[in-house]
């Protein structure tokens, strides 16, 4: 179900999912949306589900928002305003940065895990993505899935799918998404995570490589690491039912 809120006298869109506490509470990528959890969510019925759009993109008003800071301090607002109970935050690649910001700046009172996808404690964009971005932004020309984003041999439908999806967010907030994941790093901090962490990484990523997985599950106290043979950047939608099953067992152990 869509829904909408308002946040600092501007609106905002999520799509949210009854059913049982902790709340997942998903962060997309850059230049994404709500709909990349579209997948996800069909795979997590029964369990409490929110994605939220960042600003600058769908029903969510305002400009994008530059700083991974300035994201991790919207999701905090968000959570405080329509989240109850404890929660679990889930974020794949800038907004698994986000996430790593939320818990290092956010107390852990309801706060009780982070699921990190396709991230890093720090995230660094191929400058030919800016590029494109740049160009993209100044002719408003929609965006179409950056090369590496899927495995080999992805399903043709699947890459259709997130087309749509990425032309429903303005070159301008994929611009500045991309930008802000290019600036982003916590690689000394991730220690001072206290919450447990579920780290999903695939061995086909060419945005993320499986490397920026490891040095987490290796500097987050009290984490578990999985990686998806064969996956590439976007395994939350390829590789949907086998992300599902770690985060259910992920939330067993909480």
């Amino acid at each position: 179900m869509v829904d909408g809120a308002e946040i600092d006298g501007c609106k905002v869109s999520f799509r949210r999912e009854p059913g049982e506490a902790p709340t997942l509470v998903c962060i997309h990528g850059s230049a994404d949306n709500h709909h990349s959890y579209d997948r996800l969510f069909a795979e997590l019925s029964g369990v409490a589900c929110i994605a939220v759009d960042s600003p600058g993109r769908l029903g969510s008003e305002g400009p994008p928002l530059a700083s991974v800071s300035a994201l991790a301090a919207f999701v905090s607002r968000f959570v405080e305003a329509e989240v109850e109970g404890d929660y679990v935050v889930v974020g794949h690649s800038l907004g698994g940065a986000t996430a790593i910001e939320h818990a290092v700046t956010t107390p852990p009172e309801r706060l009780k895990g982070l699921a990190l996808l396709a991230t890093g404690g720090r995230l660094r964009v191929h400058p030919m993505i800016l590029q494109l971005f740049e160009q993209l932004a100044a002719s408003g020309t929609p965006a179409k899935p950056t090369p590496g984003l899927f495995q080999p041999g992805a399903d043709l439908a699947l890459i259709e799918e997130t087309k749509e999806i990425l032309r429903q967010t303005p070159p301008a907030t994929g611009l500045t998404d991309w930008t802000a994941a290019n600036a982003f790093d916590r690689m000394q901090e991730v220690t001072d995570i206290r919450v447990p962490a579920l780290i999903i990484a695939g061995t086909a990523d060419a945005l993320t490589p499986q490397k920026y997985a490891q040095y987490l599950h290796a500097h987050i106290p009290r984490s578990e690491l999985l990686v998806l043979d064969g996956a590439g950047h976007m395994f939350p939608m390829e590789r949907a039912a086998e992300v599902a099953m770690a985060i259910r067992g992920f939330l067993s152990g909480l």
